[in-house]
């Protein structure tokens, strides 16, 4: 079911509005059940201001900092202050229950292992290929501001 989804939990409009070079946006969908049911668009976003730029080196402070939001997300118990206003708006109730019916029952992941990372503006980034026991991946993004907080948070099917 979790291959099914395309749910962007929340994605900063000034974020990470390009894919990384190199990066795939064709998403293949299984023959499955149906999906679950998408979280209402996000508002437009506007152009980049400076293409991503690729980091060398898994960050284990970002690491950390991604499994933590996963398990958040994964409870669905959000500790908001770590969020930027923006994003605290952007992820409703609503949106983090959707991903929590989708992937809380899935366990803890076995493996976080980082796809590519990179810069825009000032939010740092990473994609993670999250892996759970029974064989489902996601990938999840997650992005973090100047002041330390989430400003990015994205789970897509792993590509």
């Amino acid at each position: 079911m979790i291959r099914n989804i395309l749910l962007a939990i929340g994605l900063y409009a000034s974020t990470i509005a390009a894919v990384p070079p190199g990066g795939n946006t064709t998403v293949t969908q299984p023959q499955q059940p149906p999906p679950v049911p998408a979280a209402p668009p996000m508002a437009p976003m506007p152009a980049a201001t400076a293409a991503p730029t690729a980091t060398p080196s898994p960050d284990p402070a970002m690491l950390a900092r991604a499994k933590n939001e996963f398990a958040q997300v994964q409870s669905g118990k959000i500790d908001r202050t770590t969020l930027t206003t923006d994003m605290n708006t952007l992820l409703t109730d609503d949106k983090v229950a959707i991903v929590k019916g989708a992937i809380g029952n899935l366990g803890a992941p076995v493996s976080f292992e980082q796809q590519r990372a990179g810069t825009q503006g000032d939010v740092r980034y990473a994609v993670y290929l999250v892996t759970f026991a029974n064989g489902t991946k996601v990938d999840f993004l997650v992005g973090v501001d100047g002041q330390g907080k989430i400003a990015a948070l994205r789970l897509t099917p792993a590509q």
